[in-house]
């Protein structure tokens, strides 16, 4: 069936509805006598408890709102549309303020001493009423997404009306079929595909706890015995009340008193057992989360990161997945607790008194709406505080992982002041939130005073009529203050999960998203000669799209073979290095190790034989032999040969020397970021780390470029001496490691203008000539020990 056939028949369906409540309205005005004295008699009688009047008036507004929502998607379709979406909430109140009005006047009628037959008619109206209000909602829903003739534009409720009403309402189809929108499909700032994006609801947010459903379902035992226990205590106080006051009953007031005694040490039981158990699934959904979330984060390709603050991923790591966490499982055990005891309640209200129960659950309705629009709201702000909470910590975290830049700045007050601003915005935020807060909080107590004092008054006028008793009155108002602070918790439970979803809305981006560049490869050679090859090579990166860094590139390294790749900045090296490791795939060509693409090779497979070396190798905060060993798969962690493999990828990198002076050796901490050694150090901490995996293929990425010449000469030693029959590729800058290259590759602008090796280059006076020249005149004019590239 097609889509425009399901909306004809939904139409149909709306009419029929509408032209039935108009039908039965009529009929229940008149009491199915079709006279001109039936309509006298029904229009005459204007006394607010019994007048049918206002019910039918009810039923036309309803019919003229039905029929006007027709006749305007049919005029104009995409406006049309547009207006229906953006009213569905209005609607939907005035559906509930109708079935408020309707019920304030069924209790008025019961005071009414008309004959039987009357209240059936008037009682069926009330029905007809609140079954066809809700009738209205529906309709209105139905007829919003139902497209008619033409393509509608799907919109979020929460866009501007302006916005949605600026098209022209003459538009053709053609145009509207251009226009069509999905603001759900809208890419974010991150570079996310459209596919990749999901809408975080509540029922997502607690779909992370299906594992914990036995304890669970093992705590909602312990509430339900809790939320039984404390629903009964209020009925024994009123018996207590009457045993005393009324009755004078003493065995009465004892066997009250000890079943009272009884539920409270049950209830304090099972309360204990019930919060354990929420607090241990706060934990374990607290983890799981996290596990999630970092699982997807070091997943991600490269170019995320570089397109991705780090302060934004630890505050989603850290306070966002943290406020998940306590939100969730505290507010499970809130809403499971108040449920429980709300519908308890009422069931033991009405066998109280059906009157009094009514006159109370008359604001329920209210506080739904109330809830609702405030909920939408305070959605919206809790987004805002969370990525105003992540800026301020992005300049935090900026700040202490270049505090020594800072330093050397004395910009200590400047970047105060900085994150100063940050969290003053935030605490603009933060007002806001509590204002709104205030005022719902506001809103719900002026609520529950208005029904408390309506209930004493009617329960009052109940008492003096006899139709309940003293103690049953108590009963019933403090099962009416338990009702109220269930629903005021229930209100706080869709507030806090409205605010966990905010939270959880970055969360389960970085959760959801798929890398671009996954690492799937599944070929795993069983044997390596390290042929490297870049075949007709162009690349741009992510963020610079419409630059190319490479433009077919085409070079072949052969298996023992040592190449230097040199040029001025900006020409492309590192970005060859950067696709051998794919960190990066090539928009065209293909990078080829020993005939197979990086991408089809296995990840593991891949890092294990093609070994990194950076200009600034970053060394974690453990001892040097962690170190080296940086998840290096070997058959065993510990003993002498696990130390043997050490120590010699230590002396091939002419590091052992040093190590075996330090005070712990081997076990001595390199500190954060290695910042316990000298640059010279860590390079060769690094190329031990790389040299421990016996790779096939090294890379150094500007190894020697920031180092001394004690350093670079311990380093070029390691390199030129120690990696026999290994494919080497050297960035080089200094004069003294390009000239012993088997052969340099010289790259400008993205494209290769030369190879060769030192002596013919420079008989060539090309490019490379002239790079060597410079360094060469710098050196003698100026005694620097400048590079051969910048």
């Amino acid at each position: 069936m097609t889509q425009n056939k399901m909306a004809a028949l939904g139409v149909v369906g709306v009419l029929f509805n509408i032209f039935l409540d108009i039908l039965l309205g009529t009929l229940l005005l008149l009491k199915s006598k079709w006279t001109l004295k039936s309509w006298l008699n029904a229009t005459e009688d204007l006394n607010f408890c019994t007048s049918t009047v206002d019910l039918w008036f009810l039923a036309i507004g309803r019919f003229a709102l039905i029929i006007g929502a027709i006749f305007g998607i049919r005029l104009n379709p995409i406006r049309g549309h547009a207006r229906l979406r953006l009213s569905r909430r209005p609607i939907f109140i005035l559906s509930f303020g109708i079935i408020v009005y309707v019920l304030i006047k069924f209790l008025l009628s019961t005071e009414c001493g008309h004959e039987h037959s009357f209240k059936v008619w008037l009682w069926c109206f009330f029905g007809h009423t609140c079954l066809f209000s809700l009738n209205l909602s529906w309709s209105w829903w139905t007829l919003s997404r139902a497209p008619l003739q033409q393509p509608v534009l799907v919109v979020n409720e929460n866009q501007e009306v302006g916005s949605l009403l600026e098209q022209d309402g003459s538009t053709s189809q053609s145009d509207s079929d251009d226009e069509s929108i999905d603001s759900d499909d809208s890419s974010n700032g991150s570079g996310e595909s459209k596919s990749s994006k999901r809408k975080v609801t509540i029922s997502r947010l607690l779909s992370v706890s299906k594992p914990d459903v036995h304890y669970l379902l093992l705590a909602f035992l312990f509430l339900l015995c809790a939320a039984v226990g404390e629903m009964f205590i209020p009925y024994y106080t009123g018996q207590v009340i009457d045993s005393i006051a009324i009755e004078k009953n003493s065995e009465k007031f004892h066997r009250s008193i000890i079943i009272m005694a009884l539920l409270s040490f049950l209830t304090a039981v099972c309360s204990g057992f019930r919060g354990g158990i929420f607090t241990l699934v706060l934990s374990r959904f607290y983890i799981r989360v996290n596990k999630l979330l970092f699982c997807s984060i070091v997943r991600q390709e490269i170019g995320f990161f570089d397109k991705t603050r780090t302060g934004d991923i630890v505050s989603r790591l850290t306070s966002d997945t943290s406020k998940m966490g306590e939100q969730v499982t505290l507010n499970i055990n809130v809403f499971l607790r108040n449920l429980v005891t709300a519908l308890g309640v009422c069931v033991l209200m009405f066998s109280i008194s059906w009157k009094l129960s009514i006159l109370t659950l008359i604001s329920i309705p209210i506080v739904a709406v109330i809830s609702e629009i405030y909920g939408k709201y305070f959605q919206k702000l809790s987004k805002k505080v969370q990525n105003s909470i992540a800026k301020a910590n992005e300049v935090a975290e900026e700040v202490i992982s270049a505090m020594r830049t800072v330093r050397s700045f004395a910009n200590e007050d400047g970047v105060v002041q900085e994150y100063a601003e940050k969290l003053d915005k935030t605490y603009s935020l933060n007002k806001k939130e509590a204002l709104v807060y205030g005022g719902y909080t506001w809103c719900n107590h002026v609520l529950e005073m208005i029904t408390d004092v309506l209930t004493l008054y009617y329960g009052g006028h109940l008492v003096m009529r006899g139709e309940i008793s003293g103690g049953a009155l108590v009963s019933f108002l403090l099962y009416s203050l338990s009702l109220g602070q269930a629903i005021e918790e229930i209100g706080d439970v869709y507030t806090g999960l409205v605010d966990a979803v905010g939270a959880a809305e970055k969360v389960f981006e970085y959760i959801d998203r798929e890398p671009e560049i996954p690492n799937d490869g599944t070929s795993v050679p069983s044997e390596f000669s390290g042929r490297v090859e870049f075949k007709n090579v162009s690349f741009a990166y992510p963020a610079r799209s419409e630059s190319n860094v490479l433009k077919n590139i085409s070079f072949v390294v052969e298996p023992g073979e040592m190449v230097a790749l040199v040029g001025p900045s900006g020409a492309g090296k590192t970005t060859c290095i950067n696709l051998l490791q794919h960190f990066y795939e090539p928009n065209e060509g293909d990078v080829l190790i020993d005939g197979v693409s990086v991408k089809d090779l296995d990840h593991k497979c891949l890092h294990r034989k093609v070994a990194l070396v950076g200009q600034e190798p970053v060394l974690f905060a453990r001892n040097l032999k962690e170190n080296i060993a940086y998840n290096f798969e070997t058959g065993c962690s510990t003993g002498p040969d696990f130390d043997k493999l050490i120590t010699d990828a230590a002396k091939l990198a002419n590091a052992h020397d040093f190590i075996t002076e330090l005070a712990h050796g081997y076990n001595t901490q390199a500190g954060e970021k290695g910042q316990q050694l000298s640059g010279g150090q860590k390079q060769r901490i690094a190329i031990a780390r790389a040299l421990v995996r016996k790779p096939t293929v090294v890379l150094f990425d500007e190894a020697t470029s920031a180092l001394d010449s004690e350093s670079e000469n311990k380093i070029q030693e390691a390199m030129f001496k120690n990696l026999g029959g290994r494919t080497v590729i050297v960035v080089a800058h200094r004069f003294s490691t390009i000239e012993k290259a088997n052969r340099i590759i010289v790259m400008d602008k993205g494209e290769i203008v030369e190879i060769g090796n030192h002596a013919k280059l420079l008989a060539n006076e090309g490019t490379y000539a002239k790079l060597v020249k410079h360094q060469l005149v710098n050196a003698s004019g100026f005694n620097s020990d400048d590079n051969l590239c910048e």
